[in-house]
């Protein structure tokens, strides 16, 4: 693991981490930063899990449910493949620091180092961070991907019964 300085957007104060080492996958997948099961309120449960067997289409969808269903994994990374491993460490580590200025018990934050692989009208938030990596400043955009809400008035309606003939 290996110990970074960060800040994210321009009013924050720099803040040092640490890198979880990473290896890559080779294919495409996410990272999580708890195994799935895992307590969260154990410090010494951290730990840092990989998910591969998707596809490309399905990285943002599968990510999202998981944190939604399971959200003791905490943040979790996409990590499309070519990714270096050490902009998703990055990521992931951004995600923890944007859920640590969340209520408790909100949703863990889906983030990805690049541009994610997913529709144009999928809501996001930029995060601006800039890292002193190996003694070189990196600067690079964390996108966190939101859920889709419905929007204001929609209601779901139930499906008409099929009719018998």
């Amino acid at each position: 693991m290996t110990a970074v300085t960060i800040s994210l957007g321009s009013a924050s104060e720099p803040v040092t981490v640490t890198l979880p080492a990473l290896v890559p996958l080779g294919t495409d997948g996410l990272v999580l930063s708890r195994s799935l099961g895992s307590d969260p309120t154990d410090a010494q449960g951290r730990g840092w899990a990989t998910v591969t067997c998707l596809s490309r289409r399905s990285l943002v969808r599968a990510a999202l449910d998981l944190v939604r269903v399971c959200p003791e994994v905490g943040p979790v990374a996409v990590w499309p493949a070519g990714v270096p491993a050490e902009w998703t460490a990055l990521a992931l580590v951004v995600g923890g620091i944007v859920s640590g200025d969340r209520p408790v018990g909100s949703v863990p934050p889906v983030v990805c180092a690049v541009c994610p692989p997913t529709r144009k009208s999928r809501p996001s938030v930029r995060h601006a961070v800039r890292a002193d990596l190996g003694g070189r400043a990196t600067e690079l955009t964390v996108w966190e991907l939101l859920a889709a809400t419905p929007a204001a008035g929609v209601v779901d309606r139930p499906r008409p019964a099929a009719v018998a003939a």
